[in-house]
């Protein structure tokens, strides 16, 4: 689809992208086209900015207390040989409240798969036989202590930004999944506290794994942040403090321990 010169189809684009109806390979696509036209993400936005004040009046939707007590029941269930799980164990709704809960353990997975610190492999001759010996450098802050963890992913649900932070460590490890870097603007990664105020945690650098540096260890500087956002900003990152483009990814930022 060509959009240039078509400032109602970049408007309406622009809008399903907020809302979240532009869905599968076009939301792809338009993400894609957003780190290379900053026009486009102007519009964009523009349209986070009318459209937010309507999600915050939205009230939170709490899943029925009897939801709980039906997983137990199915779970009996699937224990009992020759019967096949039905009704709402293949529901879409309630996989999509179930969702929720889930995301806290994939984020921890996602974490020992992808940021994990690196092994050496250490071989010890005995008699005649090589023994292989793995050995985990973990350069101060090991993935096995308790640490901070969130997975960062865009409107269509797919994992961009992967991160993990030792709660003693001063160091913040990420892993950018994205395909590409914006050629004309920065990636910005902020901490989000309860009350959703930002604060610059600094710049993605480029693809595939990075270490960005605090200023002071994990509990004093990561600890107030229940979430975790990366929007586009000018080159060099936003000059005003708090987020000026378009919000790409986020997610919420996890206690291991």
């Amino acid at each position: 689809m060509d959009y240039r010169n078509k400032p109602e189809l970049i408007e309406r684009l622009a809008a399903e992208y907020v809302l979240g109806t532009l869905a599968g390979g076009a939301r792809r696509r338009f993400a894609a086209w957003m780190l290379q036209d900053a026009a486009l993400r102007r519009s964009v936005g523009e349209w986070e900015t009318r459209l937010t004040p309507m999600a915050v009046a939205v009230g939170e939707a709490r899943p029925p207390q009897s939801l709980w007590p039906r997983i137990a029941g199915a779970i009996s269930e699937t224990r009992a040989p020759a019967r096949a799980a039905a009704g709402w164990w293949e529901s879409l709704a309630f996989w999509r409240s179930f969702g929720l809960g889930a995301s806290g353990v994939a984020a921890a997975l996602a974490i020992f798969i992808g940021v994990r610190p690196p092994q050496v492999v250490e071989h010890t001759q005995v008699v005649e036989h090589e023994v292989v010996k793995p050995v985990r450098v973990s350069d101060g802050a090991n993935p096995w202590q308790p640490s901070y963890v969130a997975t960062l992913t865009d409107g269509s649900g797919k994992t961009m930004l992967m991160v993990y932070i030792g709660r003693k460590s001063d160091e913040l490890w990420m892993k950018y999944e994205g395909d590409a870097m914006p050629v004309d603007a920065s990636l910005e990664l902020w901490g989000m506290d309860e009350a959703g105020q930002p604060k610059s945690l600094g710049l993605i650098t480029g693809k595939g794994k990075h270490v960005m540096k605090l200023p002071v260890i994990a509990d004093k500087s990561i600890a107030q942040y229940k979430a975790l956002a990366v929007s586009m900003e000018p080159p060099g990152g936003s000059k005003t403090g708090v987020p000026s483009g378009p919000v790409m990814f986020r997610g919420r930022c996890h206690n291991f321990w």
